[in-house]
């Protein structure tokens, strides 16, 4: 009975064996599906995500504010940070004709980055105002909220235009996931502005050996587009920049 046993066993360890490879080839392969995800923006799990209904208005009444020179209206918009750069209501009245937004036609604020770990967490969003027919940018403000859908954003107006996108150049025309060069030393965050349609790209750094960023999964639409990129310190302060080209 010894020696049935013995052959029994043996008989069944290349079943056990091929099993438990199979196990392991199983959880390699979910690895490397989980590793070759594009990174893609996130919350934080224990929270929903960000309530930016309300939120969405304060550009506007920046915009309304700054355009009538209304320094009493424009003051209860800014955050604390704000309000001490600035000094006093008097002297943001002499700042607004400067850090007004300026659209030459009709425009839209557009969402094309934000901070947050969800909704009820101190939260940091930039607005770009981009003109309807030319796309172009004329004016950016970050807002400063809590993301749980009242309107009790804070806006720090003006975040610099200074990331530097090297290539492609103005008014070239591309493909639908054209490769980018920016003049940072980190791959910034991109996002591409067409009619009607927003498209952001990869959450995090995707440089190749070539140096060009390659953030665009999803086929842009032809037509003209503004690309933006954008960095941010993750405490609510943010550098821009864009380019303006054709999809082909």
């Amino acid at each position: 009975m010894r020696v049935r046993e013995v052959l029994l066993r043996r008989s069944r360890l290349p079943w056990v064996i091929a099993a438990a490879l199979a196990v392991v080839a199983a959880a390699a392969v979910l690895v490397v599906a989980v590793l070759d995800e594009p990174a893609r923006p996130h919350y934080c799990s224990c929270k929903p995500p960000p309530d930016t209904s309300a939120v969405k208005e304060v550009p506007r009444d920046w915009q309304a504010a700054a355009k009538h020179r209304d320094a009493a209206a424009a003051w209860r918009l800014l955050t604390p940070d704000a309000q001490r750069r600035y000094g006093t209501p008097g002297r943001l009245r002499a700042a607004l004709a400067r850090i007004a937004p300026d659209p030459r036609g009709p425009a839209e604020w557009r969402l094309v980055d934000m901070v947050t770990q969800g909704r009820g967490t101190p939260s940091a969003f930039l607005y770009l105002l981009v003109e309807k027919r030319t796309l172009r940018p004329a004016g950016a403000v970050v807002v400063h909220s809590m993301a749980a859908g009242g309107a009790d954003g804070r806006v720090d107006p003006a975040p610099a235009a200074t990331v530097r996108i090297l290539e492609p150049a103005a008014h070239a025309k591309l493909g639908d996931r054209p490769p980018m060069r920016a003049a940072t030393a980190d791959p910034p965050e991109y996002v591409a502005v067409q009619a009607g349609r927003l498209t952001s790209g990869t959450a995090g750094a995707i440089r190749g050996p070539d140096g060009r960023d390659k953030p665009f999964f999803e086929p842009l639409h032809p037509g003209p587009t503004l690309i933006v990129a954008v960095q941010s310190d993750g405490n609510g302060r943010f550098t821009w920049g864009s380019v303006k080209v054709t999809i082909r």
